[in-house]
């Protein structure tokens, strides 16, 4: 049975709420995997946090003055980005507010939306969406496990649209097999770096990824480069969390034959400090990486879809004759690479 729209209202946390939070943090998702599993983030602690200090974490409540329903959603907003990731939003989506399907199922599909806790989703998603929208954020992005058809449901009934799938991989130090392969040294990013960097970029990630989130800044994480000569051959990066270590690798398409060394590498760093246990991000459009962490320990621990809405919409507008001119004429987003790693054997049968 549905609430009357009339007595709901979404608003932005504060100190009132503490309760409503703590009770909630249980019952909910989170829709962003990095915090979730390296730095086991709690919701109410990023509420206060956005409240007392601004930005980081707008957080909205989700009351109705009929009955005892709430819900809240919390974004998270990286310093200086235009996209914001869906931190936590609660409750889960379940039938009529009981358990979930004691056989483990779900809710099958579209029934997702008759549901009274996925409906409240849907206002607390507007809301959020307007609210990051006016501080000048263009995308909101949210990380689904492909085994919960009903969050991708309610997400694409909110607008939310799949830009590509990602498997996060794990290992521990006690699992992790170094295979005798020593790692060749990585040094940290630099500014000279830095166009390298991007060209890697653009060579690694599908263009329609880089229109919604760009490459892990310096101020997130540690940036570590590898070279081959003089060129860039991997970039890595690496964040070391309170209970876990989140990595990425951006390896150029040439030097995917030497992905076990640069793998080697960029874990000689991760289990240097404390955290026992290291995640790693492989998007799906990154096929080759998987056989090489599987080779030394690692396992998929969740896959799941990155579904991404934007906030607004480009108008279009007459540019002048000038700039069409100069931008035919960028340098084109390929960069060259010296083959001085193992030539891969597809490449040897031609």
């Amino acid at each position: 049975m549905g609430v009357d729209k009339l007595s709901i209202m979404v608003r932005p946390f504060d100190l009132r709420d503490l309760a409503l939070i703590r009770r909630l943090d249980e019952s909910g998702v989170s829709l962003y995997t990095m915090p979730a599993l390296a730095e086991n983030f709690r919701p109410l602690r990023g509420a206060i946090v956005s409240m007392l200090v601004g930005g980081e974490f707008p957080t909205f409540i989700w009351k109705a003055e009929s009955n005892d329903r709430t819900g809240f959603i919390q974004l998270r907003v990286p310093n200086g980005a235009n996209q914001a990731y869906i931190n936590y939003i609660s409750p889960r989506c379940k039938e009529d507010g009981s358990d979930d399907d004691p056989s483990g199922g779900t809710l099958p599909g579209d029934a997702a939306l008759s549901s009274p806790d996925c409906t409240i989703w849907l206002d607390l998603l507007d809301e959020a969406i307007i609210g990051v929208g006016q501080r000048g954020i263009h995308h909101v992005i949210a990380e689904v496990d492909e085994r919960d058809p009903n969050t991708q449901t309610i997400l694409r009934r909110a607008g939310f649209a799949v830009y590509t799938r990602q498997d996060i991989w794990t290992v521990s130090t006690a699992d992790y097999r170094p295979q005798g392969t020593v790692g060749r040294a990585l040094t940290r990013r630099s500014s000279a770096d830095e166009w390298d960097i991007q060209l890697l970029y653009a060579n690694t990630v599908p263009r329609l990824v880089q229109l919604v989130e760009p490459l892990p800044s310096a101020r997130d994480a540690e940036g570590w480069v590898m070279r081959d000569g003089q060129e860039l051959a991997a970039f890595i990066s690496i964040r070391q969390g309170a209970v876990a270590t989140w990595m990425r690798l951006f390896i150029h398409p040439n030097a995917e034959a030497g992905a076990d060394e640069i793998v080697a590498a960029a874990m000689n760093i991760s289990f240097a400090k404390e955290p026992e246990r290291v995640y790693c991000c492989v998007r799906r459009y990154e096929s080759w990486l998987p056989g090489t962490l599987e080779r030394r320990g690692f396992t998929v621990c969740g896959s799941q879809a990155v579904m991404v809405r934007h906030t607004v919409h480009h108008a279009p507008r007459v540019v002048p004759e000038t700039v069409v001119s100069l931008e035919g004429q960028r340098i084109s987003a390929s960069s060259p690479f010296v083959r001085n790693f193992q030539q891969p054997e597809h490449e040897k049968k031609q």
